[in-house]
């Protein structure tokens, strides 16, 4: 059986999570991660890495010249945890 999150006080707001989030630094959150998931994934043996490039729905603004948001990601299908993503500069995905 599915067990679900219990939110008795409803979901959390937005400035909520943006409050959370805003102070983090990007450079350190990504040191930490990869120690993360260097003490998750210890098998050294091949494993498949999906790559898949994407592009965020309503990510542009037409107004200001901004294109759509394009990334890339890499996945790890064992341990069901993304690896990585990288912001691309247009949809080549090169």
């Amino acid at each position: 059986m599915e067990q679900f999150l219990a939110l008795p006080e409803g979901i959390t707001s937005a400035d909520t999570f943006r409050r959370v989030f805003e102070p983090i630094n990007p450079k350190v959150f990504e040191r930490c991660f990869r120690r993360l998931v260097e003490s998750i994934v210890e098998t050294p043996g091949a494993q498949l890495i999906p790559i898949e490039g994407l592009t965020i729905n309503g990510s542009y603004d037409k107004e200001q010249g901004k294109s759509a948001l394009h990334l890339v990601s890499a996945w790890s299908s064992e341990h069901h945890l993304v690896l990585g993503q990288v912001k691309q500069d247009d949809k080549s995905m090169e």
